[in-house]
Formats: C-alpha cells, sequence, structure tokens
C-alpha cells in the first residue's frame, strides 16, 4: 500500500483508472470498513487501483478549530486498517483554507485531474466543496458528465442504530470501551512510550507501565479497565489499566497507568499498545493505599476471569 500525502504528489497516477473511496474516515468504524471495502471489491473486479482519499487532519480543525473531535486512532493505526482492508493507495491530503473555499466543482476537477476514478464510492451523508456544497446527488450528475460512476452506500446500522464516530466518542466518554470496540470493529487502542511516574504502582506491588493520554486523541472516561497490551516486541500481554489523576494521593495530570500481569522487566522509552476491553470500574478516591491495594487485586482477578 502506497502513501501519498497530496494530490499534486500524484504525477503519473492517472495512467490508471481507479475506484476511489472519499471520507474522512475518523477511526474507521465499521459503516467506514464496508464502504472501502466496496470501493477495493469494484476495483478489483475491474482489475484497477483501489484509492482511499481522505485527510491527514479533522476538517473541523479548519473550519471550527473549537469544535475538533478527538481522533478515535492514530494515523499509523488507521493506516494499518486500510491496508488490512486491501487498499492499493491511500491519498491523505491536509485539509488547510484553501481546501475549504475551493467550489465543488473545483474540488471534483482537481481529483478527476490527478485519480482519473472510473467509480467513486461515499456514504450517503457525504458533503464536499465550500459550505458543503457537493452532495451525493451532485456527485453521481457531475458523475455522468466527467466519466465516472457513483455509489452512495446508506448509513451502517449496528443493534437499530447508526454506527459513527461521534456515538463512538459518546461511549468512551462513558467508559462503554466493549461497545465502542464493538462498532470500531476491533478493540479501542492507545499507543505511546512508556514514561517514568511516581513510582507508587512499584512500592505498593503493582508496577505500572505509564503513558500520557496522546495529544488530540480521544480517552476513555477515568476509570479502570481490562486491558490487552501489545509490547514492541510483539509480546502480548494482559492487564489492568487505571485512566485518571490518582485522586487517592491527592490527584495530578491524567495518566494511563498499566499494570501488565505475569510480566517483569523494564518498559521504559518502549512503544506500547494498550487495547481496551472492558471497564471495570468508575474512577475513586480510596480512604489509604492499603484500601486501594485491595481494590487492585479484586480488579486483577476480574480482568483475569475476563480473559479467560
Amino acid at each position: 500500500m502506497r502513501i501519498m500525502e497530496r494530490l499534486s504528489d500524484l504525477q503519473n497516477e492517472n495512467a490508471r483508472r481507479c475506484v476511489v473511496a472519499i471520507g474522512t474516515f475518523d477511526g474507521v468504524h465499521l459503516g467506514h470498513q464496508k464502504l472501502i471495502a466496496r470501493a477495493v471489491s469494484l476495483a478489483r473486479e475491474a482489475g484497477v487501483l483501489s484509492v482511499v482519499f481522505t485527510f491527514s487532519n479533522h476538517p473541523l480543525s479548519v473550519l471550527v478549530p473549537e469544535h475538533r473531535p478527538p481522533a478515535l486512532s492514530s494515523r499509523e493505526e488507521r493506516r494499518l486498517v486500510f491496508e488490512e482492508l486491501g487498499v492499493d493507495l491511500v491519498v491523505e491530503a491536509k485539509f488547510t483554507e484553501e481546501m475549504a473555499a475551493l467550489s465543488a466543482e473545483d474540488f471534483l476537477t482537481r481529483l478527476v485531474e490527478r485519480l482519473a476514478p472510473q467509480a467513486v464510492v461515499v456514504g450517503e451523508n457525504f458533503s464536499f466543496g465550500a459550505e458543503g456544497r457537493g452532495t451525493p446527488d451532485f456527485l453521481f450528475e457531475q458523475g455522468q458528465i466527467l466519466g465516472f460512476h457513483v455509489e452512495k452506500l446508506p448509513l451502517f446500522s449496528h443493534a437499530g442504530e447508526t454506527v459513527s464516530s461521534t456515538r463512538i466518542r459518546s461511549l468512551l466518554s462513558e467508559g462503554d470501551v466493549r461497545l465502542a470496540g464493538e462498532l470500531l470493529g476491533r478493540l479501542f487502542a492507545i499507543s505511546g512510550v512508556v514514561i517514568h511516574g511516581d513510582e507508587r504502582g512499584r512500592k505498593l506491588g503493582f508496577p505500572t507501565a505509564n503513558l500520557l493520554p496522546p495529544k488530540g486523541e480521544a480517552c476513555p472516561a477515568n476509570g479502570a479497565y481490562a486491558v490487552c497490551v501489545v509490547l514492541e516486541g510483539g509480546e502480548e500481554y494482559i492487564g489492568v489499566a487505571n485512566v485518571g489523576d490518582n485522586p487517592t494521593f491527592g490527584g495530578g495530570e491524567q495518566r494511563i497507568e498499566t499494570h501488565l500481569l505475569d510480566f517483569s522487566g523494564d518498559l521504559y522509552g518502549q512503544r506500547i499498545v494498550v487495547h481496551f476491553v472492558e471497564r471495570l470500574r468508575a474512577e475513586k478516591r480510596f480512604p489509604s493505599p492499603e484500601a486501594l491495594v485491595e481494590q487492585i487485586r479484586k480488579d486483577e482477578q476480574t480482568a483475569r476471569k475476563i480473559f479467560v
């Protein structure tokens, strides 16, 4: 899978026609995956490239910066999902004020000049161009003029409710990582480099690998969670992660402190991935370190049962 940062990088791609899936694809949830899989299927049937056209930054970061939502996945995780779906080429254009000002017609002209699509796949709520005037119906009309087919897919539903990035973020804010993972089609995960903490966990007999929540990315509600942790070398461990600010010890900055079960070793400076499986309980302030230790032991026992 190749990755391009701008449409202008595509000097020779229009030598072959392709099928393009267009969208913001924040989190690449089940609905996004269905749309992209359809584009890949059409491309394979036609013997042409499958292309995802998306943005490296959320459009709201330019249009309404104060309403920019936290990302549901890192760019690296999103690219991995694209690759797993069989995408040949990803164009991650930076959404800028100049792009926001483009008319729907001008946006399409640039897309057609560089990609020469024979088909475009979008969701029914897709919009593009200045003030969102480019609708799927407009796209269909322009496709007939410019020579490409358009498929508009209905919104994807799960258990009778529409799957959306907004809904997934809401579930995470409630701590419901299980359902959020179902809608994502994979466990919600946070990755980062292990930093030095206060070493309270080690002193209490439960050493932790500490991460700072990645800036600009979503994070589950404060509380304790059963997690699966993947280390740099690919080793996997189950564990208990606490998301919060240590109210028992007076509070502080929010951290993700993960105790890996049946592991001993030094993880400082390593990049790990914490996959959230199930919420165990809300964060609380305990009356003493001893009471906290007793609760951590209970959390560990509950987590082990989840992974049986």
